[in-house]
């Protein structure tokens, strides 16, 4: 790159203006807006106009992008939340998703239809992972479409994968569940155990009406941005078919924090050792039944290691909805265990995670293992023991573990989805707690060394800024 290319001024470059449609999920609209601000921070020449779409249901998730407000050549378009009546029909809170979505589309075609012929015209469509069918907008006005996909590089060679064998060789997915041997796919470098791959791959409709759709769509896109780098899925960004558009690895991108300056979790963090609090935190939908959440209080004062629990009441709708604040914990925790951990650690309900992540004080992150998560438990360099819950966590918790070896195991195949899934035991946990925070394991070494890179793959000349330019040039 040029020494001068990030800074020319903008009257020597054409203006660019994209717009960045978020999917209204918490995680996923967070690494979008990060992009969007990255990329007009890194190119004066560059605006951006990001369509904020709500999800019923989701308060915090709202609250959040409620946060979004303009800044310099940032401009939000909030629309309205609707009602969660209206996709009462929806089976999963996926199908839910790909409903609002679908009923924003023609809203979205005459934002873009209205900016297509104003000043400073659109120069391409940015997507998420889960938008794909506004590609079809940005076909009708010969734009290019760009999708952003928010999980890892391997899981998008999966996705490929699973479209090849149903689309080229006629392959009933589902029934790889039933696999007696462990699956090739060529993005993991290792085996994968059936029992790994989520529910959104092996279940029929998930798969069928909306992962295959996603896929197909990705290999129509101009090319696809992943939010990792280089030096952390060399193998899976190698592994891709000839079939598969131009990927750029622009991450790893940390979703914006919404500002807590004085939450108490962060006042408590501020005296206690380095490297000494453990954090579990399972994500805006992670939740337990009390069973389970007295196997993990067992774990925790078994370990006696320092603590930060974010303790969430499920939904009534469970895995439909999301989950809320208890009135008292101990409704749900052990007899006189929050006295006997008073001075050990904190009980509560959400979290501030990425600015628990970034206090020395944190040493360890038992996590379900989202993208998010993980990236965030890289960036920092903070040791992740894994328990996924849902969504695609369980081939995370797989990479992580077997594949990268930055991680702990609890568990690689805990799956909420499994009416048969059995609790995991306290004996179990207090194992994964106790290798996470041992601060002389190779893991941790590991980790440290995997966040060094990480900070130089965002750098001038690192690979995820060259790969950054490289999109921009070939948007312009």
């Amino acid at each position: 790159m040029s020494p001068n290319f990030a800074t020319k001024s903008s009257e020597s470059m054409e203006k660019l203006n994209l717009f960045f449609i978020l999917t209204p999920f918490m995680g996923h609209a967070g690494q979008l807006v990060e992009l969007a601000r990255h990329m007009v921070k890194t190119f004066d020449h560059i605006t951006a106009t990001v369509l904020v779409i709500k999800l019923p249901g989701d308060k915090i998730g709202t609250d959040y992008t409620d946060s979004f407000t303009d800044h310099t050549r940032i401009n939000f378009i909030h629309f309205p939340p609707m009602d969660l009546h209206l996709f009462q029909h929806c089976p999963t809170l996926g199908f839910r998703v790909d409903a609002v979505i679908n009923h924003h589309k023609p809203i979205i075609r005459d934002l873009v239809a209205s900016a297509a012929t104003g000043p400073g015209p659109v120069g391409a469509l940015i997507v998420d992972m889960f938008c794909t069918t506004m590609t079809d907008v940005a076909k009708e006005f010969n734009l290019p479409a760009y999708v952003f996909f928010t999980s890892n590089a391997a899981f998008l060679g999966i996705m490929f994968h699973f479209q090849t064998l149903q689309d080229e060789l006629g392959q009933d997915i589902s029934e790889l569940s039933h696999s007696p041997t462990e699956l090739q796919v060529p993005s993991y470098a290792n085996p994968v155990p059936p029992t790994v791959v989520p529910n959104v791959l092996l279940d029929r409709d998930q798969w069928s009406k909306r992962f295959l759709r996603y896929a197909r769509k990705y290999r129509e896109a101009n090319g696809i941005i992943v939010n990792t780098f280089q030096e952390l899925e060399h193998h899976a960004l190698r592994s891709y078919d000839g079939n598969t558009p131009p990927v750029y690895t622009v991450g790893p991108l940390i979703k914006p924090k919404k500002p807590t300056p004085d939450h108490k979790v962060l006042q408590w963090l501020k005296g206690q050792p380095e490297s000494s609090v453990l954090l579990l935190c399972f994500g805006s939908r992670g939740w337990f039944g009390v069973d389970q959440v007295r196997e993990i209080a067992v774990a925790i004062e078994r370990s006696g290691c320092q603590f930060i629990w974010s303790l969430r009441r499920p939904s009534p709708e469970k895995l439909n909805g999301f989950p809320d604040e208890y009135a008292d914990y101990n409704e749900v925790l052990p007899d006189g265990f929050l006295e006997r951990t008073a001075e050990k650690g904190k009980v509560v309900g959400w979290v501030p995670q990425a600015e628990v992540m970034a206090d020395v004080a944190t040493g360890g992150f038992v996590s379900h293992c989202g993208w998010n998560s993980l990236l965030e438990s890289i960036w920092y360099g903070i040791p992740v023991a894994t328990w996924p819950i849902y969504a695609e966590q369980q081939l995370d918790a797989f990479q992580m573990v077997k594949d990268l070896g930055l991680g702990v195991e609890i568990s690689l195949d805990y799956n909420q989805m499994n009416k048969d899934q059995q609790l995991v035991s306290a004996e179990t946990i207090e194992k994964g707690i106790r290798e996470v925070m041992d601060r002389n394991s190779a893991v941790r070494a590991k980790v440290k060394e995997m966040s060094a890179k990480s900070r130089m793959a965002m750098e001038e000349g690192g690979s995820s800024f060259e790969s950054l330019r490289r999109l921009v040039e070939d948007i312009m």
